[in-house]
């Protein structure tokens, strides 16, 4: 990653936390403010993104330094240690929320005559949903730009947070018209998309730190591609793992065994510079030759 790069990265994450901060102060003001459980709900959703900004922030910093003589191969996982514990903040939010949603139904089941939330929560819900779409947009597109898990992460949470807000303006706006429940209603259904994405991100995160291999079709191209190269007569063994959005390739090749050293190391060579050029997202292609005695001739 480029200085360029990681310096637009943090940019995008600095700006988040500033929007985030300015939005749960909003909606937990005038939610407590103007009696509106959704909007109260949409609030602990944004002060959750305040802290998940600065831990992105924090985290960031050092998974985007140089390798060095304790981290050889980079500090890109510890994006992976930051997208994990998204996960389980957003899981830990939604249970928060869900738990507050079902006691507040049940409470106005018990007792109806409730205020209605005021009328101005309804402008705070639509303003912040402005924002987030708008916020969710520039994400993705810095995201795509420099394959950030992270920004991806947290561009998929500002989506969940547009659709979260609108539910919120929904319930509201019903609310408006004595239908109480819906404000209630909303909250719970914020809850559970919340939940959703906690357990979307939590099993990507997985993948990111466990070494799990990529998709079938990509270990295919991969190895017909170094199948295709000349003196290769044989793939051994290919084992490809991720390292968070970029690959680590190691691969046995059979090549005839009557071959110099010199020719084998060729080969050796073109097969890993040829698997790096064809897909740009493997970091490193190491190869081993094994001598086939079988079809030497």
């Amino acid at each position: 990653m480029t200085k360029e790069s990681r310096k637009e990265i943090l940019r995008a994450v600095a700006f988040g936390l500033v929007v985030n901060i300015f939005l749960a102060a909003l909606k937990l003001i005038f939610g407590f403010w103007g009696n509106a459980q959704a909007l109260i709900s949409d609030g602990m959703n944004s002060l959750s993104d305040v802290f998940i900004s600065i831990m992105i922030l924090a985290v960031l910093k050092l998974a985007t330094k140089k390798p060095d003589h304790d981290h050889p191969y980079g500090h890109e996982k510890y994006e992976g240690l930051a997208y994990f514990l998204l996960g389980i903040i957003f899981f830990a939010t939604s249970i928060v929320i869900g738990y507050t949603s079902i006691n507040s139904i049940v409470g106005y089941i018990n007792n109806p005559n409730v205020s209605a939330p005021h009328i101005f929560t309804v402008v705070v819900s639509f303003f912040s949903l402005i924002v987030k779409i708008i916020l969710f947009k520039y994400y993705l597109v810095i995201s795509k730009k420099y394959k950030s898990p992270t920004l991806k992460a947290d561009s998929k949470n500002h989506l969940l947070d547009a659709w979260a807000t609108l539910f919120s303006l929904i319930g509201l706006t019903l609310a408006q018209f004595n239908l109480i429940v819906f404000d209630y209603i909303a909250s719970l259904i914020i809850g559970f998309f919340i939940l959703r994405l906690s357990i979307q991100i939590l099993l990507e995160s997985i993948s990111f730190l466990t070494d799990q291999a990529p998709s079938e079709d990509e270990i295919k191209s991969i190895f017909e591609v170094i199948l295709s190269i000349d003196g290769v007569l044989m793939v051994d063994d290919l084992k490809v793992r991720k390292h968070m959005t970029q690959r680590y390739v190691d691969v046995e090749i059979g090549v005839k065994s009557n071959l110099t050293l010199e020719v084998a190391h060729k080969i050796a060579e073109t097969v890993h510079h040829q698997v790096e050029k064809e897909f740009p997202d493997v970091i490193h292609c190491m190869v081993h030759v094994n001598p086939h005695k079988s079809i030497s001739a």
